[in-house]
């Protein structure tokens, strides 16, 4: 499968044009910042039948309350797109594979759904993910 991910610096792009079989949209970063394209990005996507998916940017907060204000902002597709965790920048240092499970099992827990984590292939070998 193809696919991308795609935030708000994509703002003009059609996501439902771009040769692909899924598209990951960013929705939120820490507990604060919402994509204010992700709802529009979402349509153009559905409308073409591409899986959909959204992610969540680490942050350095709280990984629980970055967990609960995705689900708050996404919950209306809950069971109709992935959910993912997308694990970079200064997460990495300050989560570390506790925080980034904390996130993960905080979604199941609200969601019954087991989200993605995507990450560099330097961080799969950076971290005993075991």
């Amino acid at each position: 499968m193809n696919g991308i991910d795609i935030s708000s610096y994509q703002a003009e792009l059609n996501a439902g044009i771009v040769p692909s079989d899924f598209v990951f949209i960013k929705a939120t970063e820490g507990t604060k910042y919402i994509n204010p394209t992700w709802e529009e990005q979402a349509g153009q996507v559905i409308q073409t039948n591409k899986l959909l998916g959204f992610y969540h940017f680490s942050s350095v907060e709280n990984p629980i309350a970055e967990a609960d204000f995705f689900i708050s902002v996404v919950k209306d597709y809950i069971g109709k797109a992935v959910l993912v965790l997308d694990f970079e920048a200064g997460a990495i240092n300050a989560w570390g594979t506790v925080g980034a499970r904390q996130f993960l099992n905080r979604v199941k827990e609200k969601t019954g759904i087991n989200p993605m984590i995507y990450m560099s292939s330097e961080v799969t070998r950076q971290f005993n993910w075991s």
